[in-house]
């Protein structure tokens, strides 16, 4: 399984200063100085690309999704020619030249179709004195909003106090940085030219003497039509502001077999059961909520599960019987991911007689012994998440007996994922099937 670690900041001894170009900030409150190279950062805005590889003067300098950013590269100034690359195919997506000059730092953001992208380049010194101040530059990759409007306002204050800080057409970058004292604020978005905000964070703390880059750009997956506000540093941390007041949604997977009756949040019906049937996607306001599942006679099976919903946040619930054939439920965060060039697939066990289990997605060129995709020992009532590129995949359920014995419970068909779609895959108890247990596959 894939597991992206974030890079915590370190405390660095005095003779690596120059390190300290990668990191995303310090904790001291002096103003950066004493930057003698030259620095790169790549930001990926574009929503139809793959993870993608930036490469100066052929030497790995990072990459970065949708939404995210690679580290600040470091080199001697200079001329130099800059590639950017499909991370898994190495298929050539732009090249061109680039200068780094002594203390400058040059920010590539690509945005629009991964095919023929637009390639936005803000650079800035970093030596300047802000004196407990901090400098923002802003950009907009929203296909949405051809124009916003960013505001900000004091962290006690709302709207109707806001400070208009930028206007930012799409595919485009504000060049000249706009100088606030260090503090936290609230950030508005409108379209140009409203005092209506479509888009209001919390109060974020800008807490270091530094530059940062705020970014508009729309949210794929599970929750599209909204917008995030990513933050970018010097590192490849990017945190991704979420509007206070988006909704949330939820949407539930009944593997319970030969089970009529209703699924109920807050007292009120949602859904019906249906064997092996995944609900749609049910519109929630930021709140905590609870799951009930009633059968035919109105008794209660599951009473008053907690279910939290976050703004902007989307989530699958999962139903299962126990062992003693009480119903249960698993539930877990779907990521806001474009789904087209890779797949992040939820894996989910809801098998009670076993200890764990083993998933394998087998390429037409591999076996279950050679398979590089695989989720192992999945216990009862745990998921895992697991990164899959596009590809075509046989799914195979596979079980280990204490005395070594391996069993192939459930295989289906060789298959590719359909883009731009949230995928859940469950193994469950079966009375139809020849071993007894299936694995489902919905989305």
């Amino acid at each position: 399984m894939n597991m992206i670690q974030r890079a915590s900041r370190l405390a660095l001894p005095l003779f690596s200063l120059i390190a300290l170009a990668a990191c995303g900030g310090s904790s001291d409150e002096k103003a950066e100085e004493g930057f003698n190279q030259g620095y790169v950062q790549f930001y990926n805005g574009a929503a139809n690309s793959a993870n993608s590889a930036l490469t100066v003067d052929e030497k790995a300098a990072g990459s970065a999704t949708f939404g995210d950013a690679s580290n600040m590269f470091t080199v001697e100034p200079g001329s130099y020619k800059y590639q950017l690359k499909n991370a898994t195919s190495s298929a050539l997506i732009k090249e061109a030249d680039i200068t780094l000059n002594k203390g400058e730092k040059t920010l590539l953001l690509m945005a629009g179709d991964a095919a023929n992208p637009s390639m936005l380049t803000l650079t800035h010194k970093r030596e300047e004195k802000f004196d407990d101040q901090f400098r923002v530059f802003v950009a907009n990759v929203s296909a949405n909003y051809d124009k916003v409007d960013l505001y900000t306002a004091a962290e006690t204050d709302d709207f109707s106090k806001a400070t208009l800080l930028e206007s930012v057409a799409t595919k485009t970058i504000t060049s000249t940085g706009k100088m606030l004292k260090r503090g936290k604020y609230k950030l508005f978005l409108t379209a140009a030219g409203s005092t209506t905000p479509f888009f209001e964070a919390v109060a974020y703390n800008f807490q270091y003497t530094t530059s940062y880059v705020l970014v508009v750009r729309d949210k794929l997956g599970p929750m599209q039509q909204q917008v995030s506000l990513d933050i970018v540093g010097n590192s490849s941390t990017v945190e991704a502001l979420e509007h206070r007041l988006a909704k949330g949604q939820v949407r539930i997977y009944n593997s319970l077999d030969n089970q009529q009756g209703q699924i109920a949040i807050n007292n009120l019906p949602v859904a019906d059961l249906v064997q092996d049937t995944l609900t749609d996607y049910i519109q929630l306001d930021k709140n905590d909520y609870s799951i009930a599942v009633l059968n035919e006679n109105n008794q209660l099976l599951l009473n008053n599960v907690l279910l939290t919903i976050n703004a902007g946040q989307s989530k699958s619930v999962l139903l299962f019987r126990d062992a003693e054939q009480k119903v249960g439920l698993l539930n877990f965060i779907e990521k806001n991911l474009p789904q087209i060039h890779e797949h992040e697939i939820n894996v989910a066990n809801l098998v009670p007689d076993f200890k764990n289990l083993h998933f394998y997605f087998v390429r037409q060129n591999e076996t279950i012994e050679s398979a590089k995709f695989h989720v192992k020992a999945l216990e009862f009532k745990k998921y895992a998440s697991l990164t899959l590129p596009k590809d075509f995949y046989s799914i195979s359920l596979v079980q280990v007996a204490d005395n070594g014995t391996i069993s192939l419970l459930d295989k289906t068909p060789t298959l590719q994922l359909d883009a731009g779609k949230n995928y859940i895959l469950a193994a469950e108890p079966s009375a139809t099937a020849p071993s007894g247990y299936k694995i489902t596959l919905v989305k």
